[in-house]
């Protein structure tokens, strides 16, 4: 592995550089770890959306490109601009747009007086950052002003604005292109030291600070969730109607699927990497947080329900080793119709038939999972969970330069139902894409014993009256 490899590795795997960093090095990794603005802007139109937040405050105007973007998508938006020149372009562009208002100054100081007159809920832009190498980049009296904005709005009478933060790569600790950045964990801490109720997410280069169930907390409930083994319990939050997930941790006294989450203990190793696919609030990224400590976990959620459920549950078992991501795994990239069952997030799927698709409650944004792995340097993987609700297949066969490269074992959930009705599929397709991958089928029965699959009818006779969930290897450890 190249330096600069091991550098955006660990960057990708704990939000740290490993060791101090030339100034090219500094910049290559900048210049490398920098996603496309289109994804910047989706995210926030999405947010927006979601929290249904129509104020909007940037600090760092530029060029005004981010307001441009977002203008009809507010009802009032306010940007500050340190620069002189920049401020006065700005105030040019969007003289016609009465909604928009630019400020003159420092951010670090602006916003802290502009807070006085905002009375609901804001979402904020931070990106009032000093970049070197730019002719147009301005510095105020810090080359990142982003803990006196950051004080002025967590210690402001709103109690829910949403805190997004550009340039997350950026935040490495001095270095030597830039003195006054903190790291991640010191921007961490400063947060929970003035709000410890807020979840602290970093993805896609954007530090997210935010509840993301303010207003639900009516029907959010509480249970505590059971590991099988080391007497290792978490707090899991979800909503009280749901049917799939914690009315089974209910009924069973606090534990979920211990027939599929005991043998995890056999199969999983400390420093693994797993890939948690559909993810919902998170009970099984949690087993695997506890049992790969030095590993790491990549939970994939798409669905706008389950989604920031399974950022409260890692928030609040201050689980640091699992990366959420607001992502479907599919057969292509792009936004496909989704469907959210009334009756509980784990029953959520991607529709196939027509009039399901017109009655689709949302779009989900979504990856091929080979795309995923390369776009994010992934270098290694040992452990694949599948539980899409019928698109199973799908996933599979996004993946199969993944699975040839690594070699991981795949625990999947087999349900006939789902697979025809959700997605119309045969079963037995995914039946035979699995026994083309894996010499080694097993079901993990719940009677907590586990059996190894003969063929197509062995695995629907022993899986009787229910569906099963199949452990997938290319190994003999479980024989």
């Amino acid at each position: 592995m190249s330096r600069m490899q091991q550098i955006r590795d660990t960057w990708r795997k704990e939000r740290r550089i490993p060791f101090p960093l030339t100034e090219q090095e500094t910049w290559d990794f900048w210049l490398l770890e920098a996603p496309t603005n289109d994804l910047k802007k989706s995210k926030i139109k999405h947010i927006a959306k979601t929290m249904g937040i129509r104020t909007l405050i940037e600090t760092g105007t530029f060029k005004g490109d981010m307001l441009q973007a977002m203008k009809h998508h507010f009802d009032l938006l306010v940007s500050i601009e340190l620069d002189e020149a920049l401020f006065i372009a700005a105030k040019e562009r969007f003289s016609g747009d009465s909604h928009i208002h630019i400020l003159h100054g420092d951010s670090g100081k602006v916003l802290s007086n502009l807070m006085h007159s905002v009375t609901s809920p804001c979402l904020f832009w931070l990106d009032g950052h000093y970049i070197p190498r730019s002719t147009e980049a301005a510095k105020g009296d810090l080359d990142t002003p982003i803990l006196h904005e950051l004080a002025a709005i967590l210690q402001h009478s709103v109690l829910n604005h949403v805190i997004l933060i550009d340039d997350a790569r950026c935040f490495i600790g001095p270095n030597p292109l830039l003195k006054d950045y903190p790291t991640i964990q010191e921007l961490r801490e400063f947060v929970h030291s003035l709000r410890p109720d807020l979840l602290f997410v970093v993805g896609n280069d954007i530090i997210m600070i935010y509840n993301p169930l303010e207003g639900a907390t009516n029907s959010m409930k509480k249970v505590d969730f059971h590991l099988p083994f080391d007497n290792q319990t978490f707090t899991v939050y979800g909503d009280d109607s749901d049917q799939s997930v914690l009315y089974f941790m209910e009924y069973y006294k606090g534990y979920y699927e211990d027939y599929v989450i005991h043998p995890l203990k056999k199969i999983v190793q400390p420093d693994h990497v797993c890939l948690d696919i559909g993810a919902n609030i998170g009970a099984i990224s949690l087993a695997l947080s506890y049992l790969a400590p030095q590993g790491k976990v990549y939970a994939f959620e798409p669905s706008d329900v389950n989604y920031p459920y399974l950022l409260r549950n890692l928030a609040e078992n201050h689980i640091t080793n699992v990366e959420p991501l607001q992502l479907g795994i599919a057969d292509r990239n792009g936004n496909i119709h989704f469907n959210d069952d009334p009756r509980g997030g784990g029953w959520s799927y991607i529709p196939h038939e027509p009039e399901a698709v017109e009655k689709s409650t949302q779009f989900i944004s979504c990856v091929r999972l080979d795309d995923w792995v390369e776009q994010n340097m992934i270098s290694r993987i040992d452990l694949i969970k599948i539980d899409v609700e019928g698109s199973e297949v799908i996933v599979l066969e996004s993946a199969l330069r993944t699975l040839k490269q690594w070699d991981p074992d795949v625990i999947i959930e087999f349900n006939p139902e789902s697979i025809t009705e959700n997605f119309g599929r045969h079963p037995l397709v995914l039946y035979t894409l699995l026994e083309k991958l894996f010499t080694h089928l097993y079901m993990f029965k719940r009677d907590n014993t586990v059996v190894k699959v003969k063929n197509y009818n062995h695995l629907l006779d022993e899986m009787k009256p229910f569906h099963a969930d199949l452990f997938c290897t290319n190994k003999t450890f479980l024989d």
